[in-house]
């Protein structure tokens, strides 16, 4: 098995890379969209996590690694990952290089997306996502063609708790505090890849997509 790990602040633009690499043939895992489904059905781990996020927390590196553990032991030999948004913390990521380690799994690459901290307040304040089929819209810059009702199925949009400002700004605070020492450890290993996620999102797919070659093992 191989990996790639994306890094990048909250609403430094994630999917959209994810989207790119998904199409060169990378299993998406999003620790968020696992966590959210767990919320969504009210499991024991969901609820827990839930208390986290919306105080614009993290959630426990054993909830994170317990998820991602047994995505792996299930995994067959030849899958490529794409892990979004994980690891979040150094913890995480040594727990990862043994899991790796035990499981035959190639860490190959790290994407970190770049993006100024008052861009991205802006970004996810103004998100609103599809209750019905999680499809992601903003106020400003990607509105609906009617005010909060999705464009696909006509279902109601809603924000997130955790993309108020004030919780966003928090947000903002653990990544740099907790995840931004994830760079300074994985670019000891010469694996970074840095893009500019200030851009809009053709612009960053684009520069991910037309420099796959060189960027990237594939």
């Amino acid at each position: 098995m191989t990996a790639i790990v994306l890094l990048g602040p909250p609403g430094a633009g994630k999917g959209t890379v994810s989207e790119v690499l998904v199409a060169k043939g990378f299993t998406h895992i999003s620790t968020g969209e696992m966590l959210r489904e767990q919320i969504r059905i009210e499991t024991p781990l969901g609820i827990e996590a839930k208390k986290s996020l919306d105080q614009g927390k993290f959630v426990s590196d054993g909830i994170a690694m317990e998820m991602v553990r047994s995505l792996l032991e299930a995994a067959d030999s030849n899958q490529k990952f794409l892990f979004d948004g994980f690891p979040r913390t150094l913890v995480q990521a040594e727990k990862l290089d043994e899991s790796a380690d035990a499981l035959g799994l190639e860490l190959t690459d790290v994407v970190l997306l770049e993006c100024p901290a008052e861009q991205l307040i802006e970004r996810l304040s103004g998100r609103q996502t599809c209750k019905q089929c999680g499809t992601i819209y903003h106020v400003i810059h990607n509105p609906s063609d009617v005010t909060g009702i999705c464009d696909r199925d006509g279902a109601e949009l809603e924000s997130r708790p955790d993309d108020a400002a004030e919780t966003v700004r928090k947000r903002l605070e653990i990544y740099t505090e907790r995840t931004a020492p994830l760079i300074k450890y994985y670019r000891n290993t010469n694996l970074i890849h840095t893009v500019d996620a200030s851009r809009s999102i053709e612009q960053v797919r684009d520069e991910v997509a037309e420099k796959w070659d060189s960027l990237f093992h594939d």
